[in-house]
C-alpha cells in the first residue's frame, strides 16, 4: 500500500519519546444524555491508559475494540463529559504530525469473511471493507480549556467525531496518531496484519490540534497548553475509552502554529 510507505517514511524521519505518557487524570462532569448504552455510565472508565485487554483476556484491536463496562463510557444525544489532565497538553510544534492528543472509543472494523459455525472461526484470513461497527453515526464536537471556565470548540473541519475512525489497536502507541491523510477507504480488504502496517505504530484513535480551536463567533483563539478536554455528542451515540496526549518527536523540522 502506498500509504503504508509514506507513513513509513514520515515517522522515520524523527525520534519521539513516550516516557512520559499523559492521559485523563479526572472526571470533571458527565452528562449521559439521551439513548446512550444502559449500563456503561461509570465516567472513570475514560481515565488513565485506553484499554489493551478486553475483559476476557483477548487483546483489543481493530476487529475486536474495548466494550467492557469498565472499559468505555457512553454519551447519549445532548451527553457530555469533561475530563482534567493533570500536566497540561502542550500546543507544542513537534508535538507528531503537528496533533496535540487523540480520543479513543469503541468502533470496530467490520469483518466480512464468512463464518464457519462448525468451528467457530473464520474462513480464511479475517479481513475487513472497511465499514465500520459500534461507531457514532451522529455528531460530536470536541472542546478544550486551560482553566476549566472557558472553553473552545475544536474546528469539526480539521478531525472528524469521536469513536469513528481509527478503531483501537492496544498493540499500537496510544501517543502516535494515525498519518493524517488516511481514509476508510483505505482499509478495504486489509487484514489486521494490513491494518497495522496502514498504523504503522499507532493505537488509533481520532486525534486534534488545539490550534484550530476557535471561539463562538469563529475566530481562531491561540492556546498554548490545555487541561481540559469536553466531548459533547449532539446525536447518535458515542462510547470513549480514553484520551492521550500526542508524544514530542525529538528532531526535525515542523511547521509553525497559526492559532488559526
Amino acid at each position: 500500500m502506498k500509504k503504508t510507505s509514506v507513513l513509513a517514511l514520515a515517522l522515520a524521519s524523527f525520534g519521539f519519546s513516550a516516557a512520559n505518557a499523559q492521559f485523563a487524570d479526572r472526571v470533571v462532569s458527565y452528562d449521559p444524555g439521551i439513548g446512550y448504552a444502559v449500563g456503561f455510565t461509570n465516567a472513570d472508565a475514560a481515565l488513565g491508559e485506553p484499554s489493551r485487554v478486553n475483559p476476557f483476556g483477548e487483546s483489543t484491536d481493530p476487529f475486536d475494540p474495548p466494550y467492557g463496562h469498565h472499559q468505555i463510557v457512553s454519551l447519549g444525544a445532548g451527553g457530555s463529559l469533561v475530563l482534567e489532565f493533570n500536566q497540561p497538553i502542550l500546543n507544542h510544534p513537534r508535538n507528531i504530525f503537528d496533533l496535540d492528543f487523540t480520543v479513543f472509543g469503541n468502533s470496530g472494523f467490520i469483518i466480512t469473511n464468512d463464518f464457519d459455525f462448525t468451528t467457530f472461526d473464520w474462513i480464511g484470513i479475517p479481513a475487513t471493507d472497511g465499514s465500520l461497527f459500534a461507531q457514532n453515526t451522529g455528531v460530536s464536537t470536541v472542546s478544550v480549556s486551560a482553566d476549566g471556565e472557558h472553553f473552545y470548540a475544536l474546528n469539526p473541519a480539521n478531525a472528524g467525531g469521536v469513536d469513528v475512525l481509527f478503531p483501537t489497536d492496544g498493540a499500537g502507541d496510544f501517543q502516535t496518531p494515525v498519518l493524517p491523510g488516511a481514509q476508510q477507504g483505505d482499509f478495504a480488504g486489509a487484514t489486521l496484519e494490513e491494518i497495522r502496517a496502514i498504523y504503522n505504530g499507532s493505537a488509533g484513535g481520532t486525534s486534534f490540534d488545539i490550534s484550530t480551536a476557535h471561539d463562538d463567533q469563529g475566530r481562531g483563539v491561540l492556546l498554548h497548553q490545555i487541561r481540559y478536554v469536553r466531548i459533547d455528542v449532539l446525536s447518535g451515540k458515542a462510547e470513549i475509552d480514553g484520551v492521550a496526549a500526542v508524544a514530542r518527536q525529538q528532531g526535525g523540522d515542523r511547521k509553525p502554529r497559526s492559532g488559526s
